[in-house]
């Protein structure tokens, strides 16, 4: 089963059916049905949730479902019984886990295609992506380890032993910690994702199979097959977000003990509103503030230990370079601006990327790939909230190289040629044989240049390079 990111719409695989359901989170109507492979069972959603990614045990592949026209965009050859499926937090790969041979397959979302395929796996079930995009964690149902995969070089760097049959995986949002639910040994392991060892042990029902983190990293969800029930796992004393803006309205998650009959929640010397309070969970909307503030809860038992939480301005930004790149992206950009260190996500129009913090006034992202030319507004999530200043990144299609003017021409050079095609006003470069040439745009079609001198007669390859990339005609060119 898989979620929305707004958590409007819930996709389910009928594997009964052959067939992807739709239903909406309000009504819990079916909208839609959509038919897949045989026997599908893994459920992904991308990050921007335009796309749903299943896996069909029965016809070893995996679905690609576009989720604004529910239709199926490709189906893509996999493993044998293709089991668990997670999308990387960047939507840039698609993860399969392939229980009937032992491996996972790497799938890249632009083209659909399978570009790696990893080895050295045991039955392996579930997996899940490290929100820090570095690692994969797979469970071996097969040798009751955990295989961590180094996402950069497509390598095992570890095994860890959990429970029997590990069958669940889970990150939490911050990744540290890694939740693996047992289905042979009725419990969950929580492994620290900096040391790869398993910390604690936590029983739950009988038969746990799937498993999923909220989004705050509080609780943990255990589904319990063989008992038909839910086990909720809380990391007690604890308190998330501890950071927001300054105006305010965070939605604070505390967790401890005896926490029935909330009267009271601090921000330093101001009260919160209180949203939600049970035994040990209590939520509360953060008030206005600023710098540090010791958060307390009062209850007719007293007052509890301080927890703090950290007021952040909104950053700002003031400029994005290169501005403009291929429909293709994963191409980095810089954003400057200021006050930046905690920025969380860039969203190019609607498509989600994850920066790297280079220092409090720059970020790099790699551009999310766009399924068409065009100018999307680009915005920067901070602890502060959404960044002030307004950016822009246009997409490019790919340059179309049609042909010459002229064909040929001294070995001097010197001459003017015009270069004909598709996709130009972007262009930053020709080439003649490698020899950069002068040149002017003429429009999106034509581009004069100044042909450079050539080093013998014959011909050359004209290379012309834009924003949305290169494009070559071998011997275009004859120097005579």
């Amino acid at each position: 089963m898989g979620v929305s990111p707004d958590s409007t719409r819930i996709y389910v695989a009928e594997s009964g059916a052959n067939a992807l359901s739709t239903a909406q989170q309000e009504t819990l109507t079916v909208t839609s049905q959509i038919e897949v492979g045989s026997a599908p069972f893994g459920v992904a959603v991308s990050p921007a949730g335009i796309r749903v990614y299943v896996a069909n045990q029965g016809s070893a592949s995996l679905s690609v479902v576009d989720t604004v026209i529910d239709t199926i965009l490709a189906t893509v050859p996999v493993g044998s019984s293709p089991t668990g499926v997670a999308v990387s937090p960047t939507g840039g790969e698609v993860y399969v886990t392939n229980k009937g041979d032992n491996t996972l397959s790497v799938i890249s979302t632009i083209t659909d295609t399978v570009v790696a395929t990893i080895t050295g796996l045991s039955a392996p079930v579930g997996v899940a992506a490290s929100p820090d995009t570095l690692h994969l964690y797979v469970a071996n149902s097969g040798a009751n380890t955990v295989s961590v995969i180094d996402t950069g070089s497509r390598t095992i760097t570890a095994t860890i032993p959990v429970g029997t049959a590990p069958w669940g995986v889970a990150t939490t949002p911050d990744s540290r910690e890694v939740f693996v639910s047992n289905n042979g040994s009725d419990n969950v392991s929580i492994i620290d994702a900096t040391t790869n060892t398993v910390t604690d042990t936590i029983a739950v029902g009988h038969q746990p199979a799937g498993i999923a983190v909220t989004p705050n990293g509080l609780a943990a969800f255990v589904a319990n097959s063989g008992s038909n029930t839910i086990s909720v796992i809380q990391t007690l004393y604890q308190m998330a977000p501890t950071l927001g803006p300054q105006s305010g309205g965070t939605k604070v998650t505390i967790t401890g003990t005896n926490l029935t009959g909330v009267t009271s929640v601090q921000f330093g010397t101001r009260s919160a509103p209180v949203i939600a309070n049970t035994p040990n969970q209590v939520v509360a909307a953060s008030p206005p503030g600023s710098g540090v503030a010791r958060v307390t809860v009062t209850t007719a038992g007293g007052t509890s230990n301080p927890k703090p939480f950290h007021y952040y301005p909104s950053g700002n930004v003031s400029s994005l370079s290169p501005s403009a790149g291929p429909t293709a992206g994963r191409n980095p950009v810089t954003i400057n601006g200021g006050q930046l260190a905690t920025a969380t996500q860039v969203l190019f129009g609607t498509l989600l990327a994850v920066p790297q913090v280079v220092s409090d006034q720059q970020l790099t992202v790699d551009v999310p790939p766009n399924i068409a030319p065009g100018t999307v507004p680009v915005t920067v999530t901070t602890a502060g909230g959404l960044t002030t200043g307004t950016l822009s990144y246009t997409y490019v299609d790919p340059p179309r190289f049609g042909g010459l003017s002229t064909t040929s021409g001294p070995v001097a050079g010197g001459n003017v040629v015009d270069l004909t095609g598709k996709n130009l006003a972007t262009a930053t470069a020709v080439a003649f044989n490698g020899v950069i040439a002068q040149f002017s745009i003429g429009s999106d079609t034509v581009l004069a240049a100044i042909v450079p001198p050539g080093s013998a007669p014959g011909p050359v390859d004209v290379t012309v390079t834009t924003a949305g990339g290169s494009a070559t005609l071998p011997g275009a060119y004859t120097y005579t």
